[in-house]
């Protein structure tokens, strides 16, 4: 059998996440969605199906073959089409039973088994489209697996996704430095520490509500906190920080202050106090000293979020903030509930809380929206970013970042037009 991730039409829906990163390299749990797909098929050759704009960043990370490729759909072998934004949770075996093509309760497909057979009488161009002829010749039925249709989905399953890859890839074990004079809290089977990881004296973990992770390469500096579940990548650093439940920090981050219940993707600073709470973090974001946003309304009401500039209920009452990638705050940036910040935008805190909405490329200085410096000095300050981590900004990445603009510079220029004009009433 092999595997095809496919991209469904919706995923716009997981912007500004999404911009400049496929679905399935989207993060909950200690994994991304397509490393969760592999490691349940680890024997299975996996393809990959994303829009045309991200085929080339796609195929720097795995490879031309992989991205998009031309044999996907070649009826060679069996094939279990994957949506993107899926979370298989039954055993491996489950799903090559029988030919099936399961979907949530909104009728979006989830995967589908189809024999090589089937496959080519289907001549579909994308799995996309073989997925969906499916469904119509085969029917289809309700599962239970998880499919990730929007940013909030990913804070909801993150704390059940820890405690799954926990015992899916990690289980107990010390192959670090944990040292003797820190305290855990609980049961230390539920505590695992990667090669080279060290945890310093007077570093409290609690494992009484669930796994923690503490990644290869990372430390945990003392007087920091981390309360499971939770979930710290290779060669991060806590400083201080208070890591509540249900959190997921990815590679290479520097974190402190208090983070409660977020995904913070990878290559991000949260360096100094400040609250972060029920939100997913792109790569690449700076969170100044003091920066905090809410993630609870004062009424207790359902949080409304701003997706692509409209309005959607999210039925949730506690929602934090949506960070796109590259974007920097500086010190005392107050972000509301349920905000909603694009790539690589200059947030100027100082003048209370923010607009829930902040396009892209967007600066907030003086209470307004502005266009800031323009793209050139945006991929200078990513470069810069980047070098630090020793990671260069590739060709086929500024292509990226360079359509993103121009796709999202109609919202900009409205946003910034209608600031303009209250300024001058």
């Amino acid at each position: 059998m092999k595997i095809v991730m496919f991209e469904d039409a919706d995923f716009h829906l997981l912007y500004p996440l999404t911009y400049l990163r496929p679905v399935f390299e989207l993060r909950c749990g200690a994994f991304t969605l397509r490393e969760k797909v592999r490691n349940k098929f680890p024997d299975c050759a996996l393809h990959l199906e994303t829009r045309e704009v991200l085929a080339d960043v796609a195929a720097e990370t795995y490879g031309p073959d992989a991205v998009n490729g031309e044999r996907r759909l070649a009826p060679d072998d069996d094939v279990l089409l994957v949506n993107a934004g899926a979370i298989l949770t039954s055993p491996a075996d489950a799903y090559r039973a029988r030919e099936r093509v399961a979907t949530a309760r909104n009728g979006c497909i989830i995967w589908a088994y189809l024999t090589s057979g089937t496959v080519g009488d289907m001549a579909a161009g994308s799995a996309a489209e073989a997925a969906a002829r499916a469904a119509e010749r085969l029917g289809t039925d309700l599962c239970d697996d998880i499919l990730i249709r929007y940013p909030w989905d990913l804070i909801t399953h993150n704390p059940s996704q820890i405690e799954s890859d926990f015992n899916a890839a990690f289980g107990p074990g010390i192959e670090g430095h944990l040292d003797q004079r820190a305290a855990v809290y609980g049961d230390m089977e539920q505590l695992h520490v990667g090669e080279g990881a060290r945890v310093e004296p007077f570093v409290f973990i609690d494992c009484r509500e669930g796994p923690v992770v503490i990644g290869p390469g990372a430390v945990v500096h003392a007087h920091s906190s981390i309360h499971g579940p939770a979930f710290i990548g290779r060669d991060t650093r806590l400083l201080e920080a208070r890591i509540r439940e249900g959190t997921s920090i990815g590679p290479a981050c520097r974190v402190g202050g208090e983070v409660e219940e977020s995904i913070i993707h990878g290559y991000s600073n949260k360096y100094h106090t400040g609250f972060l709470g029920h939100s997913y973090v792109g790569e690449w974001v700076n969170l100044g000293a003091l920066t905090a946003n809410s993630d609870l309304k004062n009424d207790y009401g359902t949080v409304t979020v701003y997706l692509n500039g409209q309005p959607a209920d999210t039925g949730s009452m506690k929602v934090g903030s949506f960070i796109g990638d590259h974007t920097k705050t500086s010190i005392g940036t107050l972000l509301n509930t349920g905000s909603v910040v694009g790539i690589m935008c200059i947030l100027v805190g100082g003048a209370g809380v923010l607009p829930k909405h902040i396009p892209s490329f967007c600066w907030y200085l003086n209470g307004k929206r502005s266009k800031g410096m323009g793209l050139g000095a945006a991929l200078d300050t990513a470069r810069a970013a980047m070098k630090r981590r020793g990671v260069e900004l590739t060709g086929a990445m500024e292509a990226l970042i360079k359509y993103t603009e121009e796709l999202t510079r109609p919202e900009k220029m409205a946003q910034v037009k209608r600031d303009r004009k209250r300024a001058f009433r």
